[in-house]
């Protein structure tokens, strides 16, 4: 009687391994992140929840390839990024990640368009293309008709809007989304969580930073970060 083969266990999107970062400050040396180990599954929606201090925006400069660990191991795609030099990092960043940031981070001279095409226009996109997936983009978040403004014209809501399309231009392999509602009235940061929610449901891998557990609840999965350690990691 043959056996049968099981089926591969598919890669996740990220794996971490006993990542660690140290900083020097004086004479002293703090331990920022104390051996973490993990993975996001693709299509997964995780929340990163914390304190000030507890390093998470630590871990989300290091998993979003905007800073380097002291040592582990770090595999984005099945690839190990961890001694990657600083140009192979940002070619990472732009082709595989999209962030949404507290303060959104949006160019103040460009358009809502031109701000949705930047991470295109630097993967050298033909011009006639970029306008048309910018534009549906921006359609998909409901600003099709702000596509000319600028984004001192835009309420908080919809410049966050925007940097959720910017986010989207380079079908990323994992969006980041660091306190997206911190600067949004409650009823906006609901909207932009509706958002995000519907987002996951179509397959994105979105991990999520917060201080918030009604935020981080939203996540399908949440890991509590104190003292640079995992202290729970908790799956609905």
């Amino acid at each position: 009687m043959s056996q049968q083969n099981a089926t591969p266990k598919e890669e996740p999107v990220i794996r971490i391994c006993d990542l660690k970062k140290e900083f020097v400050v004086g004479d002293t040396v703090v331990h920022a992140l104390k051996g973490l180990n993990f993975e996001l599954e693709k299509g997964g929606y995780m929340s990163i929840m914390g304190t000030s201090g507890s390093g998470k925006s630590t871990l989300l400069n290091i998993l979003g390839c905007l800073d380097t660990m002291t040592s582990g191991e770090y595999f984005l795609d099945g690839i190990n990024v961890a001694r990657m030099n600083d140009n192979e990092l940002s070619a990472i960043r732009g082709r595989k990640f999209g962030f949404i940031f507290q303060s959104f981070n949006l160019i103040p001279q460009l358009s809502v368009l031109e701000n949705i095409e930047v991470p295109l226009f630097y993967q050298d996109w033909d011009e006639k293309d970029s306008r048309a997936k910018s534009t549906r983009l921006a359609e998909m978040v409901g600003l099709s008709h702000r596509v000319q403004h600028r984004p001192s014209e835009l309420s908080g809501g919809q410049r966050q809007r925007v940097a959720i399309a910017r986010a989207l231009s380079n079908d990323p392999s994992v969006i980041f989304a660091d306190e997206p509602t911190g600067n949004l009235d409650q009823e906006t940061g609901r909207e932009i969580m509706q958002i995000l929610d519907d987002l996951a449901k179509q397959g994105r891998s979105i991990i999520l930073v917060t201080h918030e557990r009604a935020i981080a609840e939203h996540a399908n999965r949440m890991i509590r970060l104190v003292d640079g350690q995992i202290v729970s990691d908790e799956r609905k």
